[in-house]
């Protein structure tokens, strides 16, 4: 970990725009949210509420906090027959106008206090928070990143040279995502040989220590649960089963119609997956996505998977085509992101490394965070915020991946 034991915060916003949404209370059920002004102050105010605190829960971990907000994803463009994330339908109960500018507002409170605004034309918040997180690691700063999206958990880390880490908090569920081996690094005491008792006082307050002793008093005093995982695995069966909540199908699958009459989706479950992986991963003495960039090694695993499926409702090349565009729709690399947008993605993120004007005790509360804004004013029923006075929807700004109601709130 880097000298000051500090992490980057980088926050998946719309994941943390939308969460928040779906909590608020509807007074009506034939009413429109955030259809009032009454709406806008419970919105607003739940925001920095809900920011503050998680500021405050990883007090003395961040010194930097990064905002990623989404673009119109590149994955819709360059391949438009997976028809990714065409299964997300927007709300019709939400009056998504007066949402796009209560939350540019916010945004703006944000910028106001040193976060850091992170959007690029064509990359999804996923690829930003990769970018982040390469860029953080490469300068020897690790990361804490916020969402719960858990295709990200491909991002967790541990670079031993410069022994910094990235670890994934998702709040929904109070997980925190992390590298193999991270339990025991928390629980290990550092060595000094030194007898002199300055030198022993100097590793017990050293910031690796500091470090230590504040993560496990967020997991012990907030009930969070440590999940290892191994990234390299984790991509590997992300393109094996696909992400319906994506809508990325299995890299197999096949439509069957059981007893009840009622066709269904069959695809490579969890436990197959694993079997598959186990094999590749014997057969070749480790796993790595770089793997998932050669022909040869596809095929291979394509022909693993064709066994222990017993596939014969698809062709190996069907197959085949088909880990291909899971690795290019889910796994975040280099090797799959647009080179323009992944140039323009760094170009940002390199100017923006280094510079912190974060005010720290500014975003720690919902005050002052709103301090000197309308959200403020005693009278609440009294704002006539502008963000009601419309300006017609902006093609740049796409919603069409919020779920409905069926969803019950799963936004990703």
């Amino acid at each position: 970990m880097r000298k000051s034991g500090r992490h980057t915060f980088v926050i998946d916003g719309n994941y943390f725009l939308f969460r928040t949404l779906y909590v608020l209370p509807r007074k009506s059920k034939k009413g429109e949210l955030l259809g009032t002004d009454e709406d806008a102050q419970s919105f607003m105010r739940k925001l920095a509420t809900d920011f503050a605190y998680q500021i405050r829960l990883f007090e003395g971990l961040i010194d930097k906090v990064v905002w990623t907000i989404d673009s119109r994803s590149w994955r819709k463009d360059f391949y438009p027959e997976a028809e990714y994330k065409g299964n997300r339908k927007q709300d019709s109960s939400i009056n998504w106008s007066n949402f796009q500018k209560i939350t540019e507002e916010f945004t703006q409170l944000l910028i106001k206090q040193g976060v850091v605004y992170s959007k690029v034309d064509g990359a999804e918040g996923d690829d930003l928070m990769y970018a982040w997180n390469t860029e953080c690691l490469a300068n020897g700063k690790s990361v804490i990143m916020f969402t719960g999206d858990r295709d990200l958990v491909q991002l967790v880390d541990k670079n031993k040279g410069s022994n910094t880490h990235t670890i994934l908090f998702s709040p929904a569920h109070k997980k925190l995502y992390t590298y193999q081996g991270f339990s025991e690094w928390l629980t290990e005491e550092e060595k000094e040989t030194s007898t002199d008792l300055f030198d022993v006082l100097k590793v017990s307050s050293s910031p690796e220590a500091q470090s230590k002793k504040l993560l496990s008093s967020v997991i012990s005093k907030k009930k969070v649960s440590v999940v290892e995982v191994d990234p390299e695995e984790f991509r590997f069966r992300k393109v094996l089963t696909g992400d319906s909540g994506d809508n990325v199908p299995p890299a197999y699958w096949h439509i069957s119609t059981p007893k009840n009459g009622k066709p269904r989706r069959y695809g490579i479950s969890d436990a197959k997956a694993g079997a598959i992986i186990h094999e590749f991963k014997e057969k070749h003495g480790s796993l790595s996505h770089m793997y998932l960039y050669d022909d040869g090694y596809i095929t291979d695993l394509a022909n693993i998977l064709i066994r222990h499926m017993k596939a014969k409702h698809m062709s190996r090349e069907q197959i085949i085509s088909n880990l291909k565009s899971n690795v290019n729709l889910m796994v975040l690399s280099s090797q799959t992101i647009p080179e323009g947008i992944l140039d323009e993605m760094f170009q940002a993120v390199e100017s923006q490394i280094n510079i912190n004007e974060l005010s720290l005790p500014n975003v720690s509360t919902m005050k002052k965070l709103l301090e000197g804004t309308e959200y403020m004013k005693d009278d609440s029923t009294a704002i006539k915020s502008a963000i009601f006075k419309g300006d017609k929807d902006d093609d740049s700004n796409d919603f069409s991946f919020i779920t409905n109601k069926k969803t019950k709130g799963k936004i990703f």
